[in-house]
């Protein structure tokens, strides 16, 4: 008998706040040490990160199509939100895709532009927590 188990979290009902959840998950888990390597200019395994890198563009093109209009059917509010997720989804696959161009390395990536992404994909997602308020959503 465990009497602290840790609490499992469950994965959303809504269609729009799974695909969310798996975003959050990637990019909390896979990919904050390669983004953060690329603020700091730091040098990393780039075979590793090549490798993490081409995975995780196999689950954001499984997102992407999971969220397509003839695998999702949703009302009109959804829709808008549906289509911030994929833009949002295409930008970071462009920021990794511009990182994998350069093989990784620090110096070629200019720092400034890449926080200016970074940062317009942080209010895109916090704009998307909004609306998913509204639709009562059960993942934000």
């Amino acid at each position: 008998m465990a009497l602290f188990k840790k609490k499992r979290a469950e994965t959303p009902k809504n269609p729009l706040g799974s695909v969310l959840y798996r975003y959050d998950i990637i990019l909390n888990r896979d990919l904050k040490k390669i983004l953060d390597c690329i603020e700091a200019k730091k040098k990393f395994n780039i075979k590793k990160a090549s490798n993490t890198i081409d995975n995780i563009n196999i689950e954001f093109d499984e997102m992407l199509a999971d969220l397509s209009k003839e695998n999702l059917k949703i009302d009109y509010r959804s829709d808008k939100i549906r289509y911030e997720i994929i833009d949002m989804i295409k930008k970071i696959k462009d920021i990794l895709k511009e990182a994998h161009i350069n093989n990784f390395n620090p110096s070629e990536i200019d720092k400034d532009d890449y926080i200016l992404q970074i940062r317009e994909l942080k209010e895109i997602r916090s704009n998307i927590k909004n609306k998913m308020k509204d639709i009562e959503s059960d993942y934000l």
